[in-house]
């Protein structure tokens, strides 16, 4: 009795109710992971204040306003809002009566702000040193602290700028830098404020990263898992496989520079997770040319033991 050889074809699959139910909890997951991360950048880069210094009368006001900074080089930069509070020191017009000189001390230094008897008070833009190491990405935090000391001074002859008195003074710390979350810890030191500043990288910054980095290891994984499925002859070496696998040797470094924030090669990330990546998608591709060589010989073989048996038919 002969028959119908069996031939392997995939089938559609029947629409069943546990289906629909994990396709419907998966869908879900999906719009409320999509919320969150949505909801978090939207309220990414708000500045959180917490106020220890005692409020009273002072002088001059000042208030620091970031609005870049480079985790490379460990650098924040902030604009500085002067107003003079005390009538005393000012004219009708708002020009001084008097020279104010405003020193801003960081962790790398000090930088003056000199503004001469009979001009307005202006802005002025500061950078600052912080503390941090970004090869923690994204995970990083970086801190810096800035110190305001206010004085009066008058030219003398020689250019000599002499000081003339001590003027109180406070500090304060407004706007946001994107892609990064700002606490300042206002306080004083005798007569000189005091911001504490803490960065670290938003929810959805962290987020960004993590997706890129989990998408790159699954394209990898699949890769891996179709090249022991080849090399242990469970299917059939195709040229479209080998080319997928030689392609995502060139997609992975690309897939990287998409990494907001541009990390430094070297960062942790690459040491615990990527590194590994470029490990198995080179393995992958071994594995898939050892395949392709074993397959094609036995392809070969049997190309020849048949031509060799329909000779001697012949």
């Amino acid at each position: 009795m002969t028959g119908t050889p069996h031939i392997a074809l995939p089938k559609p699959r029947p629409v069943s109710r546990r289906g629909l139910t994990i396709a419907a909890v998966v869908l879900l997951g999906f719009f409320l992971l999509y919320a969150l991360v949505v909801r978090a950048y939207q309220v990414e880069g708000e500045l959180s204040t917490t106020q220890e210094q005692i409020a009273q009368a002072v002088d001059v006001e000042v208030t620091v306003e970031p609005f870049d900074f480079d985790a490379r080089t460990n650098v924040l930069t902030a604009r500085l809002r002067f107003v003079v509070v005390n009538p005393v020191l000012t004219d009708s017009g708002g020009r001084l009566n008097e020279g104010i000189r405003v020193t801003v001390s960081g962790a790398d230094g000090s930088e003056e702000f000199r503004f001469a008897e009979g001009e307005p008070v202006g802005n002025a833009e500061v950078q600052v040193g912080t503390s941090g190491e970004i090869y923690a990405y994204p995970f990083d935090t970086h801190e810096a602290f800035m110190a305001l000391s206010v004085e009066t001074f008058e030219r003398e002859a020689g250019g000599i700028n002499q000081t003339t008195g001590e003027l109180t003074s406070s500090i304060d710390v407004q706007g946001a830098i994107s892609g990064w979350d700002i606490k300042a810890d206002l306080s004083s030191l005798g007569n000189f404020p005091l911001a504490d500043l803490t960065l670290k990288r938003a929810f959805s910054t962290q987020a960004f990263a993590i997706v890129l980095i989990l998408m790159a290891i699954s394209v990898v994984v699949l890769a891996l898992i179709a090249s022991l499925m080849t090399v242990t002859n469970r299917r059939k070496f195709e040229v479209a496989l080998l080319t997928w696998n030689g392609a995502i040797l060139f997609a992975l470094p690309l897939l990287r520079t998409y990494l907001p924030g541009s990390p430094p090669i070297g960062a942790a990330m690459d040491i615990y997770l990527y590194l590994w990546t470029f490990v198995l998608a080179v393995s992958s591709l071994v594995l898939m040319v050892v395949a392709w060589s074993e397959q094609r010989k036995a392809e070969i073989i049997i190309e020849h033991e048949q031509l060799h048996g329909a000779r001697h038919g012949a």
